[in-house]
């Protein structure tokens, strides 16, 4: 991936950070897009000094925070006119809900949206580079969306469906996203790292719920290795072996139980009436 360039969300952590390593292993310049600065130039000085590769680069970048996903872009643009692969990987579960500053539910605005917002904020670098790439982390671990109730005003709110609506959310997106770029050369892949307990993502459970983890990773459990194989397969193979706008697992395509073009167009009409609030430099965001 020599004289590639590379933007990983959640970069500091997991599959996130094993992904940056084997990716800058591969001889790319990757941007560790990361809300703890403290915790990826860790992960930067430790990637660097197992790879001998300089080319690594730690951005904040908080999700959650509109603010902060326009000056991530805008200083991409000014440090880079390309962008070969983006993936958008930085994930949250959390037990407590909280609506973000446009009014969406936190785990919703972090896992989707704000990752919606990103990729049209790069849009033009993704062109400059074709044939270019977006991946997004997604999860077998999905389902339970309701397009019309995403901030559980309607539902009681529970952390597990939060999370499982926004993988979800994830994988329809993706088609979506593959419909509207395939004429600029963009392709977009979805995946599964399948179950890896040793990630940060689950640090919010009980003791309960980490017991049963445990019980679980004994029977389906990947290691961080294992669960970051795809994604970086997905950044950097020379030809997929699949469908553009695909779901894989372990360098396959897998059918995916959430495909209807009706349901994807919805839920990224709602995406689209939620980021339309913003302004990026005096205008409105515009749809692709």
């Amino acid at each position: 991936m020599k004289n590639k360039t590379v933007i990983i969300t959640g970069a500091n952590k997991g599959i996130g950070k094993e992904a940056a390593k084997q990716i800058a292993k591969l001889g790319a310049k990757v941007y560790m897009a990361c809300r703890s600065l403290d915790s990826a130039n860790e992960a930067r000085e430790e990637i660097v000094n197992e790879t001998g590769n300089q080319n690594i680069f730690v951005r904040h970048l908080d999700l959650a925070s509109v603010d902060s996903i326009i000056n991530f872009a805008e200083h991409f643009k000014e440090e880079e006119s390309k962008l070969d692969v983006l993936i958008n990987n930085a994930g949250l579960w959390t037990k407590t809900k909280k609506l973000t500053e446009l009014n969406v539910e936190q785990t919703f605005a972090v896992n989707v949206l704000g990752h919606q917002l990103l990729t049209h904020l790069l849009l033009n670098e993704l062109k400059n580079a074709a044939p270019s790439r977006i991946i997004n982390t997604a999860s077998h671990f999905a389902g339970g969306l309701d397009i019309d109730d995403i901030n559980f005003d309607k539902r009681k709110y529970n952390e597990t469906l939060a999370y499982k609506q926004t993988k979800q959310a994830n994988r329809m997106l993706t088609r979506e996203w593959a419909r509207r770029l395939e004429k600029e050369n963009i392709s977009v892949y979805s995946m599964t790292p399948g179950f890896v307990p040793s990630t940060e993502l689950f640090r919010e459970q009980n003791a309960v719920g980490k017991f049963l983890l445990k019980v679980f990773s004994l029977i389906e459990g990947r290691t961080i290795e294992e669960g970051a194989d795809t994604l970086v397969w997905l950044a950097s193979a020379e030809k997929i072996d699949g469908s553009n706008g695909g779901f894989f697992n372990q360098r396959k395509e897998e059918k995916c139980k959430f495909n209807n073009p009706v349901d994807e167009k919805k839920l990224w009409d709602k995406c689209e009436e939620f980021l339309s609030k913003i302004k990026v430099k005096d205008s409105v965001l515009q749809s692709v």
